[in-house]
């Protein structure tokens, strides 16, 4: 019915990880430097900068998702087929489905799209915001940045649980008024 994939300009991730990586090797050159007093220190941050390197380049740069409403092959009581919404990982060739949620399941009412704007306020805001969403709920969230400007929560009330997309206009229509 409706898909899409998480692209776009991953630029400040990939600047991260490219960071972490130029940071690593400026610490374990200058930690080679003859006369350096305590290089174990300076070796161990740089441990510290290649771990957040690969964390990130294996959780974000890697990875590609794809969300999609598709049928499911069920029809209703009342002769309505039924759909669901699936978030498919993709990684390099092999594409495996992390989510399968029906729609039949979402508080509909509670889906919310929450951006994170420039100003301290409204960063504050947007995490306030989070937090009531998701206070004693499981969060599962499907996005390859780990600073995305929007995301839509979308509750799922029978799991206790919110699954966390990127927001994207014609997905949240769908979502909203199925």
């Amino acid at each position: 019915m409706y898909a899409f994939e998480s692209s776009g300009s991953r630029k400040p991730l990939h600047a991260m990880v490219i960071g972490a990586f130029v940071a690593a090797m400026a610490l374990f050159t200058v930690s080679n430097q003859e006369g350096m007093p305590m290089p174990f220190l300076l070796q161990a941050g740089a441990i510290g900068c290649l771990t957040a390197a690969v964390y990130l380049l294996v959780r974000y740069s890697l990875k590609l998702y794809r969300y999609a409403i598709e049928p499911n092959n069920i029809i209703d009581a009342d002769g309505v087929e039924q759909y669901d919404l699936v978030i498919t990982e993709i990684v390099g060739k092999r594409m495996t489905v992390v989510s399968r949620v029906g729609l039949r399941t979402i508080d509909h009412d509670g889906v919310a799209v929450i951006r994170r704007a420039d100003g301290d306020s409204a960063k504050g805001e947007a995490k306030e915001a989070v937090s009531l969403l998701c206070k004693d709920k499981r969060v599962f969230k499907y996005e390859n940045t780990p600073v995305s400007p929007a995301s839509c929560y979308i509750p799922i009330p029978e799991e206790n649980s919110v699954v966390v997309i990127p927001a994207d206009e014609r997905m949240v229509e769908i979502l909203k008024r199925r």
